[in-house]
């Protein structure tokens, strides 16, 4: 069963939430520099600090010690308070006319071991040691995991008899998204929160599968400095947001190869191996059904659909995902780990195939392949069979920005 508590969260005074809470996903440099240079409260002072420095590797001792001071000169200045005491969070986002309402709470590094919390995505391996790196110097999980779970109509009536009171936090982003929290320390209400939850045989992490594999590592680190087993300390928890599996968006991931070596004549001649292969004029083709896939290479698109030879004895084996990795990825780029190839990159759906175009075009990789999205409910058979898709199978939203909610850890 399911099991989740309340914490004493680290987060922003209200006035303060909008500059301090961050993009979770600003991968991009120079975003993330601009941002950090006009906004001192930004939070990714604290998760990026390596870029205050212009060195070339990161060095966790230098840059992680670097963001631990800047996270006590936020406390120190009051621009972070600790709650007096222990809450459950409501959370909404909303992003045009979608809203996405979850509850925010701390769940058990247990079951995630133990697959109470099941897993879908393989994790980058350079990614989650840096992230455990991170913990051992921050001491603390700025971004809640996005778990999912079934509908539940008690919990919906809840969160929405909650919702209709004034929230904590008000405030659009410069995404223009909308941000609202609502802290909730009535024992009763978490009461109900947890007994519903506890009903729940399995919870299904959405987003956030690196920073869960850093929160699981960082609790056996600690763990194994232990004398004795406190199953009640906090290395033992992650902080999770937790949505209903019919509130979530599920966009796609393509996939990028950087490789100036490809010869398009032949990559294309070998493509037709496999693939039932059209050419679709000059701009990337946007797959719109299970099955069909999409490659850009050199200003020319093309339209592939896999011939009738693909077997396949899993739901693994059935994820347009995995055919990609099989047939393209593996057996024509021989790209035969995709947590650690260096040429392969991904961009989220969420970004536009003319986003895809502009790299491609412009040099940084000389493939896109397009896909479909993964569905739920393939996500969700996936992970009950204990399965893991290839890495950056899905972009899920919500992305809850990093800062908004800290769960610390004391160790």
């Amino acid at each position: 069963m399911a099991s989740i508590k309340p914490f004493k969260a680290l987060r922003a005074i209200k006035e303060k939430a909008a500059l301090v809470a961050a993009p979770s996903d600003s991968g991009n440099r120079l975003f993330a520099l601009e941002e950090m240079k006009k906004n001192e409260c930004s939070y990714l002072h604290v998760v990026k600090p390596y870029l205050h420095f212009d060195d070339i590797e990161k060095i966790p001792e230098k840059h992680y010690t670097f963001g631990k001071n800047y996270l006590d000169k936020l406390i120190e200045n009051g621009t972070l308070i600790r709650e007096n005491e222990k809450s459950i969070y409501i959370y909404r986002s909303i992003k045009g006319s979608k809203a996405y309402t979850g509850i925010i709470a701390i769940a058990s590094i247990d079951d995630y071991n133990n697959n109470i919390i099941l897993k879908h995505e393989n994790t980058r391996s350079e990614k989650q040691a840096e992230l455990l790196e991170h913990i051992k110097y921050i001491k603390n999980i700025g971004s809640p995991v996005l778990v999912t779970y079934p509908d539940n109509q008690k919990i919906d009536e809840l969160i929405h008899d909650i919702t209709l009171q004034k929230p904590e936090y008000n405030f659009i982003s410069d995404d223009q998204v909308k941000h609202n929290l609502w802290p909730i320390s009535n024992e009763e209400d978490i009461e109900h929160i947890e007994n519903e939850f506890a009903q729940i045989d399995k919870l299904y992490i959405a987003d956030g599968h690196h920073r869960s594999a850093g929160a699981a590592a960082y609790s056996s680190y600690c763990r194994a400095a232990e004398t004795e087993t406190n199953l009640d300390a906090d290395f033992n928890y992650m902080p999770v947001c937790l949505i209903p599996f019919s509130k979530l968006k599920i966009y796609e991931y393509h996939r990028l190869i950087k490789d100036s070596g490809i010869n398009t004549h032949d990559f294309i001649h070998q493509l037709n191996q496999y693939f039932e292969v059209h050419a679709c004029g000059d701009l990337p083709f946007q797959p719109l059904e299970k099955g069909e896939f999409g490659v850009y290479i050199k200003g020319h698109a093309y339209q592939l659909s896999l011939k009738n030879i693909y077997k396949p004895s899993s739901i693994l084996d059935c994820l347009d995902v995995s055919v990609v990795e099989q047939y393209i990825l593996n057996k024509l780029l021989n790209v035969i780990d995709s947590k650690t190839d260096p040429r392969l990159m991904f961009l989220d759906g969420s970004k536009g195939i003319g986003t895809l175009q502009h790299i491609v075009d412009k040099g940084d990789a000389d493939i896109a392949i397009t896909l479909f999205p993964t569905s739920i409910d393939e996500v969700i058979e996936v992970a009950e069979n204990n399965l893991i898709m290839p890495p950056k199978s899905t972009w899920i939203e919500p992305k809850i920005r990093t800062g908004m909610i800290i769960y610390e850890m004391s160790k």
